[in-house]
């Protein structure tokens, strides 16, 4: 949790020193104080299966907790109880972070990927099942205009402006239909919205759906290349143009620069 000042307490959980305390304890149940960004202005904060990873406001990024995988990015497999700068990402312009249950993506202000940890999956999308102990850029990804990165337990989840990439685990069919059990690169689905299918049955199944929906209102909203940020340009047509008669587009236009946190984190990196 971020209080309002920019510090930032976090609770449960400890057994790879995920909460970043510096604490040998297992459990902590009382919210405390994580010393080590003190004094660092946090735009957003992630949490995987163990490990945990935070974003500045000027784009640096912070990883600790378990690294049996390298999914901390700091190109070794020690776990780390305190926030430690991944140093690979320091010209990235890191504007997003999303944490699997043993893997990380990094998505860049130029709408580039970047993925390190568990890769037995083809989670990280690099055509191997190999782990990574440092960022890597997702190669297939290049030019897709990247906007926004989730990952799940296994796998990731990719919007772009025009499609919705999908690569890592379908054992259980998270994937979407007439998928390898294990995909390796990142290949565009069909979303349930334009295909009119239905998704039904697990758990798994309605949140993959849920997810694909929001990308795809996302993008189906979208007018700008990669990811959506406020310029000044932007700001100064909303002004001149203010009116009853503009009003309902500056409002489309402001709700799709604030849709998500990497468009707020972009706009002010």
């Amino acid at each position: 949790s971020v209080r309002e000042g920019g510090q930032l307490f976090t609770w449960g959980q400890n057994t790879h020193g995920q909460l970043g305390v510096g604490s040998q304890s297992t459990l902590i149940p009382q919210p405390q104080l994580v010393e080590r960004l003190q004094g660092i202005s946090l735009a957003q904060i992630a949490a995987g299966g163990a490990h945990s990873a935070a974003v500045s406001l000027s784009g640096a990024v912070y990883s600790w907790g378990k690294n049996d995988f390298g999914q901390l990015g700091l190109r070794d497999t020690r776990d780390r109880d305190c926030p430690s700068y991944i140093g690979a990402l320091e010209h990235w312009k890191t504007v997003f972070i999303s944490c699997g249950a043993d893997h990380t993506a990094v998505l860049s202000k130029e709408g580039l990927v970047c993925t390190f940890g568990a890769g037995g999956a083809g989670q990280l999308g690099h055509n191997s099942t190999r782990n990574e102990l440092t960022p890597r850029v997702v190669a297939e990804l290049w030019g897709a205009r990247v906007s926004q990165v989730a990952c799940g337990r296994w796998e990731i989840y990719v919007p772009s402006l025009d499609k919705v990439y999908l690569f890592g685990s379908d054992e259980e069919g998270q994937l979407g239909h007439e998928r390898t059990p294990t995909q390796l690169i990142p290949l565009p689905i069909n979303s349930p919205v334009n295909t009119g299918e239905s998704c039904q049955g697990k758990d798994y199944c309605r949140c993959t759906c849920n997810l694909i929906n929001t990308f795809t209102h996302f993008i189906q909203n979208s007018y700008l290349n990669g990811i959506a940020t406020l310029k000044d340009e932007d700001v100064d047509t909303w002004i001149s143009n203010f009116g009853l008669q503009h009003w309902e587009s500056i409002k489309k236009n402001i709700r799709l620069i604030f849709s998500s946190e990497a468009c707020i984190n972009g706009s002010f990196l």
